[in-house]
């Protein structure tokens, strides 16, 4: 919905049809935020989740407005905002009315890598346990097709264990956690899958195993450019710099005359 547009029609209508339109609206803001977010605007995306936020209030729709709010706090943990990331995921929990378990396990995991950047280990696990039932609890279909936090299943919680296990300086754990989650990652997200393949390879890189760093950096390097993730794609770059120290090795010099013959990053 382009953006002149949807404010004109959002602000002429009245009564019921106001409501229902809002509701859409709200769905759209959130979208467009997703988006931006993947295609590393994180300006435009917050600016779009604010707008969710906003329209999801007058509305009455606190589905959208909780998830409008775990959104906040998923960008205030790129950002660093420990405390607001904290705060938001917090928020989100005390809308319990409203939560399904996949959403309240991904709120738990969202206030729980917030504690990672925090350094509190204790409290990072703690609440990725408890992410880890909810998610295991739920009957969705595990491909964002039941709602909102569909595809925080507890597979996703271990990748964000493993992420979390990273934050903390822990990369002995995060290997193992990253293999296991890949392995058991459903098939529809590409993105993740690129994600975490990229965020491996950063792991193997740094505790010297560049073969295996490379194969999956190359993977991750794939997905990037088949999906279009500007996300995925910063990530994998990312982790393909980390082994230049490395370049002596034959698949690290492979992955890079690969990508020389072939540019794109």
């Amino acid at each position: 919905m382009p953006e002149e547009s949807s404010w004109v029609v959002v602000c002429a209508s009245r009564g019921e049809q106001r409501q229902e339109l809002l509701k859409l609206s709200a769905q759209y803001a959130e979208s467009a935020a997703w988006l931006h977010e993947d295609s590393m605007g994180m300006a435009e995306a917050e600016r779009w989740t604010g707008q969710a936020m906003e329209w999801a209030t007058e509305a009455g729709d606190d589905g959208m407005l909780s998830w409008a709010l775990f959104r906040r706090s998923q960008q205030a943990t790129t950002k660093g905002n420990i405390g607001q990331a904290i705060g938001l995921a917090q928020a989100v929990q005390r809308h319990e009315r409203t939560l399904t378990n996949p959403m309240r396990a991904a709120a738990i995991q969202q206030e729980a890598q917030a504690y990672a950047l925090d350094g509190d280990e204790l409290t990072c696990q703690r609440k990725l346990d408890q992410a880890h039932e909810f998610a295991a609890s739920a009957d969705g279909q595990e491909d964002a097709r039941s709602g909102h936090g569909d595809f925080c299943t507890p597979g996703y919680v271990e990748i964000q264990r493993a992420n979390c296990w990273l934050n903390l300086s822990r990369p002995d754990l995060a290997v193992p956690a990253l293999e296991r989650s890949l392995a058991e990652l459903p098939c529809v997200y590409q993105r993740d899958r690129g994600l975490t393949q990229a965020r491996l390879a950063m792991t193997y890189a740094g505790i010297h195993e560049y073969e295996e760093a490379a194969s999956q950096a190359e993977s991750s390097l794939r997905i990037a450019r088949s999906s279009g993730s500007g996300r995925t794609l910063q990530e994998t770059v990312a982790a393909i710099n980390s082994l230049a120290m490395a370049s002596n090795v034959p698949a690290v010099r492979g992955l890079f005359d690969a990508i020389k013959e072939n540019p794109g990053v």
